[in-house]
């Protein structure tokens, strides 16, 4: 019983300094573009987090720096996410991905190819979700 009002206790304390957060001025800071061939614009600041939006390559994205009524403004959410605006969706994306001049996309440079694949909505959702999991770099394995 004890360890249950405690964790109430804990979440009561989060409460003002989330809703913080949704007072929070929102200053365009940059257009980006998105980089890879797919992804999400994502309800938290978590590649595990739920999808608003399936994107893809070129696409423009506003970048926002958030600033609460107490503190000072945050551009990045866990040292890799930003907190963007895709058409009317307000969402978080890795900061890996996006690019500050328009990327040369695949579906750009073989546009007849693309669109020969018929890809619908849900293979677009999947491909980006491979995309959000995937990791990039060199192995460190010798």
């Amino acid at each position: 019983m004890k360890k249950a009002i405690a964790i109430l206790f804990f979440f009561l304390l989060l409460l003002p300094s989330h809703s913080s957060w949704a007072k929070a001025k929102k200053d365009m800071i940059r257009l980006s573009y998105f980089r890879p061939i797919f992804g999400h614009v994502h309800r938290n600041p978590s590649k595990y987090s739920s999808s608003l939006t399936t994107i893809s390559c070129g696409h423009p994205v506003k970048v926002y720096k958030l600033t609460p009524k107490k503190g000072r403004a945050v551009t990045l959410f866990n040292k890799v996410w930003h907190y963007v605006k895709v058409g009317p969706y307000e969402g978080y994306i890795d900061k890996k991905y996006l690019a500050s001049s328009k990327p040369d996309c695949f579906q750009d440079r073989y546009p007849k190819f693309f669109d020969s694949l018929e890809l619908d909505l849900t293979e677009l959702y999947y491909w980006g979700r491979l995309y959000d999991q995937y990791v990039f770099g060199k192995s460190r394995v010798r």
